[in-house]
């Protein structure tokens, strides 16, 4: 798989090449700011997502309707990335994750 790493995240794409991890990278980034949203707040909201779920989605661990536009807002951007790398129809491994020097 091979890897671009950003600032703020690092994306991989099976068999890609160079053009389609730009490519896929600034779909995932230009969806973000359509939406006024970075790449670090699209993180934070894939991890409150994994610990509601480690709650078994209790109703108390609910994080609101805010949350809601903000993973919406995410997963548009991840279907534009896999789109841009031509990886939209899941038959090429494809990752997404923050960097890990990022705050």
């Amino acid at each position: 798989m091979r890897l671009l790493e950003t600032a703020t995240f690092t994306i991989g794409v099976e068999a890609a090449t160079d053009d389609e991890l730009e490519a896929a990278a600034a779909a995932f980034v230009c969806t973000l700011h359509r939406h006024g949203l970075t790449p670090v707040q699209a993180f934070d909201a894939w991890r409150t997502m994994d610990a509601w779920h480690a709650a078994r989605f209790a109703e108390h661990a609910d994080p609101g309707p805010a949350w809601r536009e903000v993973m919406t807002a995410a997963r548009e951007a991840l279907v534009a990335a896999m789109s841009a790398a031509g990886a939209e129809d899941r038959t090429r491994r494809f990752v997404i994750q923050s960097c890990r020097r990022c705050p």
